[in-house]
Order: C-alpha cells, then sequence, then structure tokens
C-alpha cells in the first residue's frame, strides 16, 4: 500500500512540475525570491549569465508579471537548476571589484558547512596582443570567524596558510592533488576535519 501511494504521489509531482515547464517563459527556471524577511516568494528566474545574477534578478512573478530586483532590496534568491538548487543571498560585506555597488552584490552560497563557501566572479581586461578583452576572474571566498578568505586561481597556494591546522589536507595541497577548481571540495574536507576534532 506505502508503494503504490508513494508512486502515485511522484507521478502526481512529475505531471504537475511537467504542466509547470509548459507554462514556463523560455530562457526562465523555476525558483524563488527570499524577502528580506526571509520569506519565499515562488518566481520564474531568468536564467543570465552568473556577473549579471550578481548585480540584478529578473523573474516573473505568479502572477505573470516582469520583475527586477537589486541586491539589498531582498535577502535573495534562488533558481533550480539541472544541478540542484542555486542560491544566491545579498551581502554588502564583500568588496571585490573596482568599482564596488554600494547595494553589495548576489553571492551565490555553495555550502551551509561550519565555514560557508561562497563563489563570486569579478572581470578584468587582458591583453591579447593587438587588442584587449574582458576576462572572467573566479573566487572562491570563506567565511571564518566573522572574516572573509578570498582565493583565486593566483593565490590559490596561499590558502594552505587558512587550513594550516589539518596537515594532512596541507600536504595534499602542496602535493598538487588539489587545484583551484576543488576548492569546494578542499574546504568540505577542512570542515569536516574541524568537526571530527570538536567531538
Amino acid at each position: 500500500m506505502k508503494t503504490t501511494s508513494l508512486l502515485l504521489s511522484i507521478f502526481i509531482y512529475l505531471s504537475m512540475s511537467y504542466g509547470s515547464i509548459n507554462k514556463q517563459k523560455k530562457g526562465y527556471v523555476n525558483g524563488g525570491i527570499i524577502s528580506l524577511n526571509n520569506d519565499t516568494i515562488a518566481a520564474s528566474i531568468k536564467k543570465e549569465n552568473i556577473l549579471k545574477l550578481q548585480s540584478e534578478v529578473k523573474f516573473i512573478d505568479a502572477g505573470g508579471k516582469k520583475k527586477s530586483f537589486k541586491p539589498g532590496v531582498i535577502s535573495g534568491f534562488f533558481m533550480d537548476t539541472e544541478n540542484g538548487r542555486a542560491t544566491f543571498e545579498s551581502r554588502d560585506d564583500i568588496q571585490l571589484s573596482i568599482f564596488p555597488s554600494k547595494n553589495g552584490n548576489f553571492v551565490l552560497r555553495l555550502s551551509n558547512n561550519i565555514y560557508p563557501l561562497y563563489y563570486f566572479v569579478t572581470t578584468k581586461m587582458e591583453n591579447t596582443g593587438i587588442e584587449s578583452e574582458m576576462k572572467e576572474v573566479p573566487h572562491y571566498l570563506v567565511l571564518m570567524g566573522y572574516r572573509w578568505y578570498n582565493y583565486n586561481e593566483d593565490s590559490f597556494e596561499t590558502c594552505t596558510k587558512l587550513f594550516s591546522d589539518d596537515k594532512a589536507l596541507v600536504k595534499d595541497i602542496e602535493n598538487g592533488r588539489y587545484e583551484f577548481s576543488d576548492f569546494p571540495e578542499i574546504v568540505e574536507r577542512y570542515c569536516e576535519t574541524i568537526k571530527a576534532k570538536h567531538h
């Protein structure tokens, strides 16, 4: 009996979500807006490049109206992607851009561990011979003891200082077992080590 009702509820859920996908506007994904008092309002979020999402979220509300919010007006937003939910938080305590926004930015939160991990992209001009082009620079940010630690590809090797109380991890980083793109894995491993020490 349990299996039947479970299958039935899955089927209902799938047919409901399939129906909503059909109505979904092209270029938008299911998601939600998180208000300043942390209420979640369902919305269709416009899929855009991360640089645009960091400064503004465009969406269609439940009534079908197109709207947009800048950081500071809401707590954040989330979008449901093929790889799971992506949550952006509105923060004004991270200054990475050369021209920081006075309202702050929407910053992608990658983990809710004891030391949360965030991802942010800035741009820089790079000479490619005759002309120069804008290049995206990804950053991983760790929030530890009310302080931000920011690493990009160039400063990646210095992260061993931050994780120095996990000797095995530091050794693996120094031996090249991890690359910059493995940063989420490194932070997760570090958090697990710290949690184990305090048990």
